[in-house]
């Protein structure tokens, strides 16, 4: 195997860009942060709660499995239905029911701590004493830039709005992570690899990226006792990785197994090190 170098040594730092945001999810973003500026107007027409309708309600005997639930209690209240307040078991229950009416709720939800599929009942009586119209402002260019600097137009403030969907960063136990970083890594190869290093069916990609792991090695000064090798063998446990590291030795492969350890020992401090975050 020739040797090989690279143009830095250091962790990689890979930036991606941010996926594009929904249209949609900028909308009712956008819409929630309207509502502190919208005008109320009772529906005048005969029909039921609909998703997406603000309505007022009172709430009584509020129960979670027959225990009273006073943080369930609501009077006279604006209530927006399908903006996740409350359960959407609970939302379900409302829809259909008309101003002046009272419905008998039994919602099931899933509390925090619950194990799979056990469900509590939450029950109570809801009286829907309106419904409601939301009438927002016009977003003209001067209330954007009176109520959200330093948006100054529609297309600014949702951009703005866009950009407070943040990603965190990849995890390391994410399973592109450790292609985007050996991808990064096969860049900083300043040498050509050898063709006499290709593997056999080897594709171009993968030959830098073995060289560029190898240069990484060799700069860690990367050296394995025969337990260290074993514990990077593949398996699902030690039994496993010992049984195939046998296989190797009495293949007469002990150097391959040796080698296959480095890059993967390179590999693990490569992967530690660095980071993959969203622009």
């Amino acid at each position: 195997m020739s040797k090989y170098t690279l143009s830095s040594y250091e962790p990689v730092h890979v930036k991606l860009p941010k996926p594009q945001v929904p249209s949609s999810l900028v909308d009712a973003q956008i819409e929630k942060l309207m509502e502190p500026f919208a005008e109320f107007h009772e529906v005048a027409e005969d029909r039921g709660v609909l998703p997406g309708d603000h309505i007022v309600v009172t709430t009584r005997d509020a129960a979670l499995d027959g225990n009273p639930a006073s943080n369930f209690i609501m009077q006279h209240s604006v209530y927006h239905v399908g903006a996740g307040e409350m359960p959407k078991t609970f939302d379900d229950e409302l829809i259909g029911v008309k101003a002046g009416q009272t419905r008998s709720v039994n919602a099931k939800i899933k509390m925090p701590l619950a194990k799979e599929g056990d469900h509590s009942s939450l029950t109570m009586e809801v009286d829907v004493e309106k419904i409601l119209r939301s009438v927002s402002p016009e977003l003209t260019d001067a209330f954007i830039t009176e109520h959200f600097a330093p948006a100054t137009n529609l297309e600014e403030f949702r951009q703005g709005v866009a950009a407070q969907f943040g990603l965190p960063d990849m995890a390391k136990d994410d399973p592109h992570f450790p292609d985007i970083v050996l991808a990064e890594l096969a860049k900083r190869l300043v040498e050509e690899p050898d063709p006499a290093d290709r593997m056999e069916g080897m594709p171009d990609d993968a030959l830098r990226v073995m060289c560029a792991i190898d240069a990484l090695a060799n700069h860690l000064d990367i050296e394995l006792d025969e337990d260290q090798i074993i514990a990077q063998m593949p398996g699902d446990d030690a039994a496993q990785r010992q049984q195939i590291y046998q296989q190797l030795i009495d293949q007469d492969k002990a150097d391959e197994a040796a080698v296959f350890a480095r890059r993967e020992a390179a590999l693990s401090w490569l992967v530690n090190n660095s980071s993959v975050s969203y622009e």
